[in-house]
């Protein structure tokens, strides 16, 4: 019979927790603008660093770009870009690459077929432009997570409305190492399944975990396994009737998986923890409830079989959502949790990294610290105690946009960053001879003649949104809607 235990914090404080002290100091680093910045993934990177991906509107010309980060061993700023299009991009998955570059899944609706779709960047070791590929069809597709393949192609994941056997299905593509489409599969029942991590097993099959809907009241976390053909060979549903979802999974050292994410129990959500044997046949499920909402997005394997899993809790810390990291055993017994991490807003952590010093990192965002609404997050540690103190340090990234390769001959005029406060760039100015601001009532704002260079100062124009209208002679080129962020009069 398969054990399912549900977990305790009163009962888990008695026993022993990882940890030579009780004094060692936790650092937490945020990084971003004045708007909102996320980090979804962190990678350690083969000279000692690490690479994070997520989103920002601080530093986009879009509604919101990839944010691409990379910083050293101690958490040092190294070099960002904000990646994308005219409206909304979201880095969701990074992984360094054989040539030392990187591979990025996004989610987008600035390229592509239909309103979303799933696109895939690659970057060289400083982040510079290689290439960028576009996939789905005229309804939305999602690329939520991406790795290299022993034939140095890539495979990705997520979720597709296109051709779907139900509302939305599971969604994975195997590319060449130019990213140029090997094969599909689309996997799904009547209502919604989706993938949301994949991974490569040392036999180099193809792993993805998410959730599957199977019936109107209950959603299952699902695991699918595939030949290197795309061959499907395995399907499997994990929990009951309720709501089960897997956000993380990792091969283990004896050949099973690990599973982490989240389960609904008395209309809370709750860490979910699962491993399986080799052939996907779960050994042990845990259940680490507590009152309030609580979930799981990564987990790594120690050399003696022990897991580290992070995430959030809204039971305990400073308030809100905060960062939190606890440890299972590989019998799937508890072994320790670190402190809280956050103040009195939302502090998440998404993903887990050790580096190549056997440091830690974690990985998500803040809306408690840093600049801005929101800031990207990543907490370095050493250890877990249940006691841990931190320190905060607020690194600005006010860098200018950094246009990636366009899609549509439609970016060739552009303003940007949007939102401004002080002055606009304009992408493609030897096109345009004029540009005039437009109120929303129709009104002339201001109005700039385009001689030598490409700023746009905006000093006296009122925080608003504007219509921003293009000409060369007397011809209207394009129109494009701006936001001018604070007071400049």
């Amino acid at each position: 019979m398969l054990r399912i235990t549900k977990i305790y914090l009163a009962i888990l404080l008695l026993l022993p927790l990882l940890g030579a002290s009780q004094d060692t100091i936790a650092h937490m680093y945020t990084y971003g603008g004045a708007n909102n910045d996320r980090a979804e993934d962190i990678e350690s990177t083969m000279d000692g660093g690490y690479i994070v991906v997520g989103a920002t509107s601080s530093n986009s010309y879009g509604n919101t770009d990839v944010y691409l980060l990379k910083i050293d061993s101690l958490c040092n700023y190294e070099w960002s870009f904000a990646l994308g299009g005219a409206n909304n991009d979201w880095g969701y998955s990074v992984k360094q690459t054989h040539d030392k570059g990187f591979i990025i899944a996004v989610s987008s609706n600035s390229y592509g077929n239909g309103g979303y779709d799933a696109v895939l960047m690659k970057r060289d070791s400083v982040g510079k432009h290689q290439w960028t590929k576009k996939y789905g069809g005229d309804d939305w597709d999602f690329a939520y997570s991406v790795v290299q393949t022993y034939d140095s192609g890539f495979v990705f994941c997520g979720e597709t409305y296109n051709n779907t056997n139900g509302f939305s299905d599971v969604y994975v593509v195997k590319t060449d190492v130019f990213g140029d489409t090997l094969w599909t599969r689309t996997i799904g029942g009547s209502l919604v399944d989706k993938g949301n991590v994949v991974i490569e097993t040392s036999d180099s099959n193809i792993v993805v975990a998410g959730l599957r809907n199977t019936v109107p009241d209950s959603t299952q976390a699902y695991l699918l396994k595939f030949t290197t053909n795309g061959v499907l060979i395995l399907d499997s549903l994990y929990g009951g009737v309720g709501y089960e979802e897997f956000k993380g999974v990792i091969e283990t050292n004896d050949g099973g998986f690990a599973l982490t994410g989240t389960i609904n129990t008395s209309n809370d959500k709750n860490y979910y923890v699962v491993r399986t044997d080799k052939d996907a046949s779960e050994l042990w499920g845990q259940i680490v409830a507590n009152s309030g909402d609580e979930e799981g997005f990564d987990v790594f394997e120690l050399a003696n079989g022990n897991l580290f899993i992070t995430g959030y809790t809204e039971a305990f810390g400073g308030g809100g959502k905060d960062a939190q990291l606890f440890l299972l055993t590989s019998g799937g017994f508890w072994g320790g949790q670190s402190s809280t991490f956050g103040g009195l807003n939302h502090e998440v952590c998404k993903s887990f990294a050790m580096g190549t010093d056997g440091s830690m990192k974690i990985a998500g965002f803040t809306d408690g610290y840093g600049n801005g609404l929101e800031d990207a997050l990543v907490i370095d540690i050493d250890t877990v105690v249940p006691n841990h103190q931190f320190t905060i340090d607020t690194i600005p990234d006010l860098i200018p946009l950094v246009i990636g390769r366009k899609l549509s001959e439609k970016e060739d005029i552009l303003l940007y960053p949007n939102p401004a406060s002080k002055y606009f760039l304009i992408h493609g100015f030897d096109k345009v001879e004029r540009i005039m601001f437009i109120d929303l009532f129709g009104r002339v704002v201001k109005e700039v003649n385009i001689t030598l260079g490409n700023r746009i100062e905006i000093d006296g124009v009122a925080e608003g949104i504007y219509n921003a209208l293009f000409y060369s002679d007397s011809r209207l080129l394009k129109s494009q809607k701006i936001i001018v962020a604070g007071q400049n009069q």
